[in-house]
């Protein structure tokens, strides 16, 4: 029987094993791919998603990059300006505009090719471009006065896909620095490019997408987005819906009568007609949604002195299809007026308040400045046939009472002037080249009647003529002569009130009832009628007086005024104003649209 081993006597235990050298030992080779895929697929994802959100675009995060005088970037004041006060109606609508003082932020934007480039870097999903380059105008004032006038679109890109939308914006500025005059340019841009790009911006998809989505904070960010493009397209449908209603209104009421040549919002002056058309003062205004007030504004484009054919209806100045004026600036003060037998307008330019001109322009676009004056009011402009001469209304100051003075418009000379201490002027009206006859009173003092005076600027030396003297108690006003200067047309105020026919070679009138009243009469081109603005129902009508006979016809029977009365060149029809109330800002601006109605032979 075998003996039991001593544990001590025992087989030695296997030696212990030599740790693998690589995994191959513990995984057979046609195993071992799988791991590496996966190792391979993990950390590609996390590289994936580490470029992702280094590289993904916000589509909340805006870069404005507009260009005005150079970037904001590049150290530009006014851009800085601008894209600061933009970039604050964006922050307060929801949005994150790119912001300066961050270092990689400027870093970014001073070492990419272009701002598109920056935009993609700092993760921006949209950018606002523009190139704001300023026609400046630097009016000849002894303090120097600079006019800035921007006309330039405005882009706005989605930089995932580099889709773009465009629009125009528009706008103007002056002061007596050209710094001054930049800052204010940039104060009044950045609504206008925040209306410009807003709803293009809130409708994109991938803003929609945050807007229909289900992310509580987004929805709550976006929240004030949202009730602003709501409440804009609400407002400017119902400004749009105010003025075709009521133009709808004022058009009814005429009856088929009256063709109305103007925008339903214009604010246009009549200056006077000539073959194939018309001349017009313009004064257009752009309705927006302000971000400030919440509520509707007026956008004003710079004035405008247009020719008008006949047979084109008109657009606003700020349409693509609109014709290119002969005139643009800040302001005409008083009423301009054409050339009876030419193509050039006499205007008096209001420099911002500093100063004022008299200036004349023709079709072409050539304008000259006969004179400016800081302190001058210079009204109601008139050139002699010809051109040589224009007639104007001269006050000294604001609360002089005007004088009468007439410049050569060759070099601005003053070659008459009539002085009104003790006197009252009633009107001018050239009947040639160099005779103008003008109403007025010698001695108001004393209570002296008013006569119709003549003076030719053209002789030296002058005398004024006096050669038609009203009658005691009577008043004379608003003269207007004949294209051949043989007839003058007064209106008359009096025992005898009506418009007073003047025959320039006898000086005799003969006087037509007015019962309605009667101001601003205008011959036909062959001196056979008389338009005239007189009372009406509601405001003032159209009326023609045929001097042949006597008998007056209305043309016009509706609530608004119709006013200064002009016969077209062929004389079939009579051209006017028809202004009411603004529908959308009553209590800020008229309605002025330029009407036209026909006159029976």
């Amino acid at each position: 029987m075998e003996e039991p081993r001593n544990p001590t006597e025992a087989q030695p235990p296997a030696p212990e094993a030599e740790p693998p050298e690589s995994l191959e030992a513990l995984v057979p080779k046609r195993r071992l791919w799988p791991v590496f895929a996966v190792l391979g697929l993990v950390i590609a994802a996390a590289g994936l998603l580490a470029f992702r959100s280094m590289t993904a675009t916000d589509p909340l995060r805006i870069l404005v990059a507009i260009d005005l005088d150079g970037t904001w970037w590049e150290g530009s004041q006014p851009a800085a300006r601008l894209a600061d006060e933009l970039g604050e109606h964006l922050a307060e609508l929801g949005f994150d505009p790119v912001k300066g003082g961050d270092p990689k932020v400027m870093k970014a934007l001073e070492s990419a090719k272009d701002p598109k480039e920056a935009a993609k870097a700092l993760g921006a999903g949209f950018i606002i471009e523009a190139r704001l380059a300023p026609e400046i105008v630097e009016h000849p004032i002894k303090e120097g006065y600079f006019e800035l006038r921007v006309d330039a679109p405005v882009t706005l890109t989605f930089l995932d896909k580099g889709t773009s939308t465009e629009r125009r914006i528009r706008g103007y500025s002056g002061a007596t620095k050209k710094d001054r005059a930049m800052a204010l340019l940039a104060n009044s841009m950045a609504s206008q490019a925040l209306d410009a790009v807003i709803a293009q911006l809130m409708d994109h998809p991938s803003v929609r997408e945050i807007t229909e989505g289900s992310d509580i904070k987004l929805l709550e960010r976006l929240a004030s987005a949202r009730r602003f493009v709501k409440d804009r397209a609400a407002n400017l449908d119902r400004a749009a819906g105010a003025y075709v209603a009521r133009a709808k209104e004022i058009e009814a009421e005429e009856q088929g009568r009256v063709t109305f040549l103007s925008p339903q919002a214009a604010e246009d002056l009549l200056v006077g007609t000539a073959e194939g058309g018309y001349f017009v003062k313009t004064a257009d205004v752009s309705v927006f949604h302000s971000v400030r007030s919440r509520d509707l504004a007026r956008s004003e484009a710079l004035e405008t002195v247009e020719w008008r054919p006949l047979d084109r209806p008109a657009v606003p100045t700020t349409d693509p299809a609109a014709v290119k004026p002969m005139w643009r600036g800040y302001h005409v003060y008083s009423y301009p007026s054409s050339q009876r037998d030419g193509d050039r307008v006499a205007l008096v330019e209001d420099f911002f308040g500093w100063a004022k001109t008299i200036t004349v322009v023709d079709r072409s676009g050539q304008s000259k400045r006969v004179r400016i004056d800081p302190e001058h009011r210079f009204v109601d402009p008139k050139l002699a046939p010809g051109g040589r001469f224009v007639a104007v209304y001269d006050r000294p100051d604001a609360d002089a009472q005007a004088d009468l003075m007439v410049l050569d418009t060759d070099g601005g000379k003053e070659v008459f002037g009539l002085h009104t201490e003790n006197q009252s002027l009633g009107g001018f009206a050239w009947l040639d080249e160099t005779r103008l006859a003008f109403v007025y009173v010698p001695d108001a003092s004393e209570g002296d009647a008013p006569h119709l005076a003549v003076v030719d600027v053209g002789k030296q030396p002058l005398s004024i003529e006096r050669p038609f003297r009203a009658k005691p108690g009577e008043d004379l006003r608003n003269p207007a002569a004949s294209s051949d200067g043989t007839k003058i047309v007064c209106v008359v105020d009096g025992d005898e009130p009506g418009i007073a026919l003047i025959d320039t070679a006898t000086w005799r009138r003969k006087v037509y009832a007015a019962p309605g009243g009667a101001s601003w009469p205008a011959f036909s081109p062959d001196a056979a009628r008389v338009a005239f603005e007189t009372r009406g129902a509601g405001g003032t009508d159209i009326a023609v007086l045929a001097l042949s006979t006597g008998e007056i016809k209305k043309l016009t029977v509706g609530s608004a005024t119709e006013r200064v009365p002009r016969f077209s060149a062929d004389g079939k029809r009579v051209l006017f104003e028809v202004r009411y109330r603004d529908p959308v800002f009553p209590q800020k601006r008229s309605i002025s649209r330029i009407a036209s109605a026909a006159v029976e032979p």
